[in-house]
């Protein structure tokens, strides 16, 4: 419960700001697991089929199926979820970020994620918000997105 109040300040009190201390006690609380070098997600959905038949004393019946949905992702096992917020740490050698990603959001859709960074001392250094590159394949119904990031938000 914590961990989603303090998410919650982070993105939703300012538009340029947000608490240090916020930041801090949130690194404080998130465990540290090891992620994976790279993840790998899929997402699509493909529409559902469909019966015709004749039903006596009916007549013509047509039945549709559902639209079955795909979501996968190798990297779900080191989020924590907490709240609309699945968050996840991870260090590098130039210091440690905090992803902070609604649950239910869609990779294709800007502003849905943000990282918060550290300096290797713990002490927060901005927060950047996730925008998506798109790149279709020649001339196919294919779309590939790359997430990207740009500067949001520095520490009060």
């Amino acid at each position: 419960m914590l961990i989603a109040a303090l998410a919650d300040r982070l993105i939703y009190d300012s538009d340029t700001t947000f608490a240090a201390d916020d930041a801090r006690q949130l690194l404080g609380l998130l465990p540290r697991t090891r992620p994976p070098l790279f993840e790998l997600g899929v997402r699509g959905k493909m529409s559902g089929g469909s019966t015709r038949g004749y039903a006596a004393g009916v007549g013509d019946v047509k039945m549709e199926d559902k639209d079955k949905s795909i979501d996968y992702s190798t990297g779900q096992d080191h989020y924590t979820r907490a709240g609309q917020w699945k968050l996840v740490w991870y260090g590098k050698r130039a210091g440690q970020f905090i992803d902070i990603e609604q649950v239910m959001t869609d990779v294709m859709d800007d502003g849905r994620a943000a990282r918060l960074g550290f300096d290797l001392a713990g002490e927060p250094i901005g927060m950047d918000i996730r925008f998506s590159r798109e790149f279709r394949l020649f001339w196919s119904p294919i779309v590939i997105a790359f997430p990207g990031w740009r500067h949001w938000k520095q520490p009060a």
